[in-house]
């Protein structure tokens, strides 16, 4: 007498619960762990005040803990040859001035110039001033944000929950329509709202 379909459905259930448990899974969890953004220190000008030296800015300066009610850290990520990266920092303040008061924090970071190589603190400075941007503007020299962002699909924009410093999003790519915020908007709304 040979076994019914869901019966041998339940068998190789079994055995493949079984074989994730001798591989050390249970199965049910087998996601990896959050990527967690590590803090770092740049040099930056603060809200668009580029008339003094740069200041030093640590992206823990924008975790919940030191800033209560910050809910999510964004972290544009910009270089000068990048078309859609000035674009987008043409539409920043803006953009600032809708998500910030829901508690979303804001920063540049600007790693290469329009030549392509390190940015320095005159070229983020023409940048903050080019733009007027209203957001903590960093000098990204030493290029410190390679290990989450991918040079060859720029913009990029990294969505970060400031309190566990989990990445949710890493958003690639420009957007093509009339708004180029468009993306990052209807992310935003949507990791606000749960």
């Amino acid at each position: 007498m040979g076994m019914s379909r869901s019966m041998c459905h339940r068998a190789l259930a079994v055995a493949l619960a079984g074989a994730c448990a001798a591989c050390g899974g249970s199965g049910d969890d087998d996601e990896p762990p959050p990527e967690l953004i590590q803090d770092m220190e740049f040099s930056g000008f603060l809200d668009g005040e580029t008339s003094g030296e740069p200041t030093a800015i640590r992206l823990s300066d924008y975790f919940a803990d030191g800033r209560p009610g910050t809910r999510l850290l964004m972290i544009n990520a910009a270089a000068g040859w990048c078309a859609p990266c000035m674009r987008e920092a043409d539409a920043m303040r803006e953009f600032a001035a809708v998500y910030e008061p829901r508690g979303v924090a804001i920063l540049t970071a600007v790693f290469e110039d329009q030549n392509g190589d390190p940015a320095d603190a005159d070229f983020v400075r023409a940048w903050v001033d080019t733009f007027a941007l209203s957001v903590p503007a960093l000098i990204d020299t030493s290029f410190q944000l390679s290990d989450y962002v991918d040079i060859n699909v720029m913009p990029v924009n990294l969505f970060v929950d400031a309190a566990s410093r989990e990445i949710l999003e890493i958003a690639h790519g420009a957007e093509t329509g009339d708004d180029p915020m468009k993306k990052y908007r209807e992310l935003l709304d949507f990791l606000l709202d749960q």
